[in-house]
């Protein structure tokens, strides 16, 4: 008879002198072959995980690299579970965001506003939809990646001057924001620029905690801003013929929130795959674990109650399904299929084809005892999947 073991592994623990887990392989040893032990894991990989897997950097450049590379790993790692583990794997992912291929400076003039009925009698712009309109007329052909670095009037209950960045890059122009005068002076700088990345990268997060204060970020999320350094002004953008000279460019920056604070963006970002073991090697897998609670039962209990009044009525009372087949509150196979349909559908309205569940929920069967059933998403709906 083949006898499965039910593992849950998140943190490792070490004692002074024994592998905890010696006493369960001694168990099986003396049992013989034919036992399964089923475990569940949850990590992050370490600097140390990706030197064995072979990476020169602390990143998978793919997540076609991580579905290949980690399986092997995996059977390293936990080299006695067996079909119907999983693995659920934190791992950095190489994601460069697009900053700009050349630049342009220019100041809005008054003949551009005048060339516009909707800005020529302020000479000022009141709407983004206004300077993109400009844009497009004084940039008909724009290249791929190309960054503007815009000096412009805007009304906003007051005229007040900005300078902002519009990013060209997959056909459409994209508003990069930049820092005002007094922002730069906020963090101690005599000139509308800093002198070198480093500074920047020091000095941004600290503004950045003010500019997007009302913006209420979240942990993880990226913001690409727009600052001025005083450079080698190798594209002559002053056009006065030279390249050894020195002039302000602007440059596109990313920078991270971390839920306190912002960071310059390091071009990685965190994904998870999960793994399942097949019995003989671990593939990438989609399975979501999940315990049906009380809340749960109220969803199945509304989709359900007047099919199925008496069942429905008895497992609202007693959180457990019925499951002896004598009794008039029997809840059979295609009962509950019908019950996880509408669970489902309820919980993960919009769940992919392929989409599977282990699903554990309480039954009684002369004493209440946990079972558990494995379903898909096949055609739409929710078949077992055992």
């Amino acid at each position: 008879m083949k006898k499965v073991f039910y593992l849950l592994a998140f943190v490792a623990v070490f004692f002074t002198s024994c592998d905890p887990l010696d006493d369960v392989y001694d168990e099986l040893d003396a049992q013989g072959p034919g036992n399964i032990i089923v475990g569940e894991a949850k990590f992050t990989l370490t600097d140390d995980d990706y030197d064995d897997l072979g990476l020169n950097f602390g990143n998978f450049g793919s997540t076609d690299q991580a579905k290949s590379l980690l399986p092997a790993f995996l059977a390293d790692k936990f080299p006695v579970w067996g079909e119907g583990s999983l693995a659920e794997v934190t791992y950095e992912l190489f994601a460069p965001l697009q900053e700009q291929d050349s630049i342009v400076r220019y100041t809005v003039t008054t003949e551009d506003y005048d060339s516009n009925p909707e800005t020529e009698r302020f000479n000022n712009f009141d709407d983004n939809d206004q300077i993109f309109d400009f844009l497009n007329v004084r940039y008909p052909n724009p290249v791929d990646n190309m960054l503007v670095s815009l000096t412009y009037d805007f009304f906003n209950g007051s005229v007040n001057e900005f300078n902002n960045g519009f990013f060209y890059t997959d056909g459409e122009w994209k508003f990069i924001p930049g820092l005002t005068d007094d922002e730069y002076t906020l963090v101690g700088e005599r000139f509308p620029n800093f002198s070198n990345e480093d500074e920047a990268d020091e000095k941004m997060p600290l503004l950045l905690l003010d500019k997007f204060k009302f913006n209420f970020p979240e942990a993880g999320d990226i913001e690409a801003t727009m600052y001025k350094l005083f450079v080698r002004d190798v594209s002559d953008l002053d056009g006065d013929g030279r390249t050894d000279d020195r002039t302000t460019y602007s440059f596109i920056k990313y920078f991270q929130y971390d839920g306190a604070a912002w960071s310059a963006y390091d071009n990685t970002v965190n994904e998870t795959l999960q793994f399942g073991n097949d019995g003989t090697t671990w593939v990438p897998d989609n399975t979501i674990t999940y315990t049906i609670g009380s809340s749960d039962i109220a969803i199945i209990a509304s989709a359900l109650e007047s099919t199925y009044p008496n069942p429905v009525a008895n497992v609202v009372r007693f959180n457990s399904f019925d499951r002896r087949a004598s009794s008039g509150n029997y809840w059979n196979d295609d009962m509950l299929l019908e019950a996880f349909n509408a669970l489902l559908d309820s919980v993960n309205p919009g769940a992919e084809e392929g989409q599977k569940y282990v699903l554990t929920f309480a039954t009684f069967t002369g004493s209440v005892v946990d079972e558990t059933q494995k379903v898909i998403k096949s055609g739409g709906v929710w078949v077992y999947n055992n």
